[in-house]
């Protein structure tokens, strides 16, 4: 009798395992910058006109993500970034700077944003707002080499792996390490 359940357990997990698999429920799917009604009009139409979509979530443990505002070149403004997924499924973050630009308005490079997705789907990626302190602390912890100071936020794009944070400094957009 033992033999004969262990037989059939053994068939069954067999037959289950040649099942065609389905996608992960953690997917993300991609919806219009309007479903992220927080984010001012403006911000929003202007990621409309580049046919931009953006990851379905919109908060982290309450946390804003994917738009949001923080001080990316300078304490003293207010600026906005997003992530922008374009209809042939490649990402890039875009900055709105609220005065001057210190940096590019885009943000195309680094292995965060080469990802490539199919129609409809943002896999887990998210982009987020990166405190200098939490910036000081990966430093410290991942002994990065970067001498730069850090007197304001980045923005820290990533996936479930890990994450990169794009610091604005002397105009251009470092990478520094983020989440591991």
């Amino acid at each position: 009798m033992e033999l004969y359940r262990i037989w059939s357990l053994t068939l069954f997990l067999i037959t289950v395992a040649d099942l065609p698999q389905t996608a992960s429920q953690d997917v993300q799917k991609r919806v219009s910058p309007d479903a992220y009604s927080s984010a001012p009009a403006s911000i929003r139409t202007a990621l409309k006109r580049q046919n931009c979509e953006l990851p379905e979530t919109q908060h982290w443990d309450q946390t804003r993500l994917n738009i949001v505002s923080g001080h990316f070149g300078d304490r003293a403004q207010t600026d906005w970034a997003a992530i922008c997924i374009a209809p042939d499924g490649s990402t890039r973050a875009l900055v709105f700077w609220g005065k001057s630009a210190p940096c590019p308005s885009k943000i195309d490079h680094g292995w965060a944003l080469k990802s490539r997705f199919p129609p409809g789907k943002a896999g887990s990626l998210y982009l987020l707002a990166a405190p200098a302190k939490q910036i000081l602390g990966y430093r410290k912890f991942f002994d990065d080499a970067h001498e730069n100071p850090v007197t304001h936020e980045g923005v820290e794009v990533g996936g479930d792996e890990a994450s990169i944070i794009y610091y604005c400094y002397r105009g251009q957009w470092l990478e520094l390490q983020g989440n591991d």
